[in-house]
């Protein structure tokens, strides 16, 4: 048995096609169907089944292909860092997703820092909400992801790396425009506007705010632009995160916002890098993800309140 057979085999359970594993590996297919015999002879077991002008795995052929994947995974990834150490490496590519509070500043520096740190190292970024960041970061669109925490998943870690303060906006005719800062109670009697419940961020606050007691609350909005325009605009008062999209708005008057008047901790929501634990990484994915633990991840702060 050699290393080209298991390459072979591999390419060949992907396609289940021997004209199309052959014209992919770059070889006859007559060399493909050997050295699957041959493998299959050393083995003792069939591992394809025919089936029309198609093939499929048999049971032992899908038993053996799992330890297949995992053993090239780990030559793969071992021979990427060996070309690393020793220079031949291309450096490699990253594909990052994040949501948009944090493409203007937050992951400009990150990338910066990193490839004046490793150099040689490509990044294509592109800019979503968090439920389809995450969706294709498990589908394997993307390396690693910055977005909202949302459900658990035993095939994703979580890694916090930045908060974002918790404030509430209004225009300057609204009552609470005289306060210093808002507590629960000064939203007991106030109509207000938040985020969308059905994005990680919205469920986040409609928690906070439903362990407070508070219930004349519409969730409909998905980012803070809009909801600083309607609160700048309007008689409602926005609870929501302080960004650059409400500093662009004029006219908006904004207030922290405390868990009481005698306790004055700022709340904080979090935004987290995401990565999958089940897909395979080339070693520059790796050593970035490591990068980012040993640089940003945040220890959590007794001085602050988090509602993700």
């Amino acid at each position: 048995m050699n290393l080209s057979q298991l390459y072979y085999f591999r390419k060949l359970a992907e396609l289940q096609h021997y004209a199309k594993a052959a014209k992919e590996l770059y070889i006859t297919q007559p060399s493909l169907s050997n050295a699957i015999s041959s493998l299959e002879q050393e083995l003792g077991v069939s591992l394809f089944q025919k089936t029309g002008r198609n093939i499929h795995l048999t049971k032992y052929g899908a038993e053996f292909l799992a330890y297949v994947n995992k053993g090239l995974e780990q030559i793969d990834k071992g021979i990427a860092i060996m070309k690393n150490y020793a220079g031949t490496g291309d450096g490699g590519k990253i594909d990052l997703g994040c949501i948009i509070t944090v493409q203007t500043d937050f992951i400009p520096k990150l990338l910066n820092g990193y490839k004046a740190a490793a150099g040689g190292v490509a990044f294509n970024v592109r800019e979503d909400t968090s439920i389809p960041l995450v969706k294709d970061l498990l589908s394997g669109c993307y390396d690693v992801v910055f977005c909202a925490k949302g459900n658990e998943d035993p095939d994703l870690a979580y890694v916090p790396v930045l908060t974002q303060k918790v404030v509430v906006a209004m225009s300057s005719d609204c009552p609470l425009v005289e306060k210093e800062f808002v507590t629960p109670t000064d939203l007991l009697e106030q109509h207000l506007i938040t985020y969308v419940d059905t994005i990680p961020l919205g469920r986040a606050v409609r928690r906070m705010l439903d362990e407070c007691g508070i219930k004349n609350v519409e969730y409909s909005y998905l980012d803070e632009s809009i909801l600083a325009g309607f609160a700048a605009n309007g008689v409602e008062a926005a609870v929501m995160l302080d960004t650059f999209l409400l500093r662009s708005v004029d006219d908006v008057v904004v207030r922290p916002f405390y868990p009481s008047a005698l306790d004055r901790r700022s709340c904080h929501h979090r935004v987290y890098m995401a990565y999958s634990t089940k897909n395979y990484h080339p070693y520059r994915v790796d050593h970035f993800i490591q990068h980012v633990i040993e640089t940003k991840a945040l220890k959590p702060d007794p001085n602050a309140c988090y509602i993700d």
